[in-house]
């Protein structure tokens, strides 16, 4: 069973061998618990058209970024707002036409007697959000950007830069020769659409707009969550969340030592324990109903604290903290009495620094039901400005025009408080679990 190891050592003998094993089961375990995750931020990264394509491709391809020149040279002055137009028209009308290519921005530049009039930039993520507005169909109509200006405005669509003072540019006059340029160019060619007259167009990889399904995200939630967007409904998440960890750890962690060294009766101690198990045995969805009718007489439908107030203090979080405290020394507890101490300053000055590990475990333990929790949200919360993460996520996967890349943007998101939390708590939870008491 044992083999000597130089002189001084004594090895199991098949140590090594089980050591690789054990090494080899922990990694194959973190890899299928990552691979998942890292599809779905890549798949966030994606376009609609790498997304449904067969095979599947698991690395994104990186969008094109389009830079177009229109000359007007030749042509009547016209105001600023003549030229915006022609500029949106040369935006959204070919790109429109070529929709399934992987596009991640257009930029036009207007340019007369070889100087720079405007500039004009789309995003991937704006058109994405404006084409059912603008351009919901390929039949383009010699009026119909006209109409659309006002939406382009009001939504921030395009950027657009007018030059009072007209610089000086030197025009390349050269088209790209790749296959995304090449049907542009034939787009220019065969339309009388457009005023200004393609000189140019460079076709390059945009990296930065991989991420535009971030930004669309955002645009998509603006007409119910207001300026903020979708991030919006992340921060009423993280207010809901962080008050009722609050809640929890004062007044779980009072009760808590309540019961392990202020209670003497041990039969009451008991059954007051016994009532506190016996809220965690009844189900979510016998109270609803009870619950609601009590935020409405308190005036709290529609209002965070509707969704905070049930989560201020539970059952089985009071036991665990019991459950820590009484492992704790009660030689200390006595001392500081005998000095002179109060409760609250045993409790705060004492109780509290040995206690991190609990009260680290309790608060991921409250994070994670809090965080994720859908049903009550959607119940109280009636008022799209007041969702919670949840809930305009269910909202966001309803739509008919939201993308798979943009759904999967918003889960990768959800995701980044869960695992910062566990990346910089790991040791806590660790000695949580051990003191509690809880085995198993």
């Amino acid at each position: 069973m044992f083999r000597k190891k130089n002189s001084n050592k004594i090895v199991e003998k098949g140590a090594l061998q089980l050591k690789i094993v054990a090494y080899t089961v922990t990694i194959l375990f973190v890899i299928a618990s990552l691979l998942p995750m890292a599809w779905m931020l890549i798949t966030s990264m994606k376009d609609n058209t790498a997304i449904d394509a067969y095979p599947p491709t698991f690395l994104p391809e990186v969008p094109a970024s389009i830079e177009i020149t229109l000359d007007y040279t030749n042509q009547p002055d016209h105001d600023p707002a003549f030229y915006e137009q022609d500029a949106m028209e040369a935006t959204w009308y070919p790109w429109m036409k070529n929709m399934r290519e992987n596009i991640g921005e257009v930029k036009i530049v207007g340019v007369k007697d070889g100087k720079k009039l405007y500039e004009a930039k789309t995003r991937s993520a704006e058109f994405m959000f404006g084409q059912p507005l603008i351009v919901p169909s390929t039949n383009f109509k010699p009026n119909q950007m006209e109409r659309k200006m006002s939406i382009i405005h009001d939504n921030k669509l395009s950027k657009f830069v007018w030059y009072e003072q007209a610089n000086s540019l030197k025009v390349s006059n050269e088209i790209a020769d790749k296959q995304l340029s090449s049907k542009l160019k034939s787009f220019f060619e065969d339309t009388e659409l457009i005023d200004g007259q393609v000189v140019s167009m460079e076709q390059s990889k945009n990296w930065l707009r991989m991420f535009d399904s971030y930004l669309m995200l955002n645009k998509l939630s603006q007409d119910t969550a207001g300026k903020s967007g979708f991030y919006g409904y992340f921060i009423n998440s993280m207010f809901v969340t962080v008050a009722s960890i609050a809640s929890q750890l004062i007044l779980g962690g009072m009760a808590g030592y309540a019961l392990s060294h202020l209670v003497r009766s041990n039969r009451l101690k008991f059954w007051l324990v016994m009532f506190f198990l016996g809220t965690i045995m009844i189900p979510d969805v016998a109270i609803l109903l009870p619950l609601y009718m009590t935020m409405e007489k308190l005036n709290l439908i529609n209002s965070l604290w509707a969704v905070i107030l049930p989560h201020t203090a539970w059952g089985i979080v009071i036991f665990l903290f019991k459950g820590f405290f009484d492992q704790l020394p009660k030689e200390l507890m006595q001392a500081a009495r005998i000095d002179g101490a109060s409760e609250i300053r045993t409790f705060t000055q004492m109780v509290l620094p040995m206690s991190i590990p609990i009260f680290t475990i309790v608060g991921l333990m409250t994070f994670i039901p809090v965080w994720n929790e859908f049903m009550w949200p959607l119940i109280v919360l009636k008022n799209p400005e007041s969702w919670t993460f949840t809930v305009a996520l269910n909202d966001l996967q309803t739509r008919s025009n939201v993308r798979q890349n943009v759904i999967m943007a918003s889960a990768a998101i959800s995701m980044i408080p869960l695992l910062i939390l566990f990346s910089t708590c790991q040791k806590y939870i660790e000695k949580g679990i051990s003191f509690t008491g809880v085995k198993g």
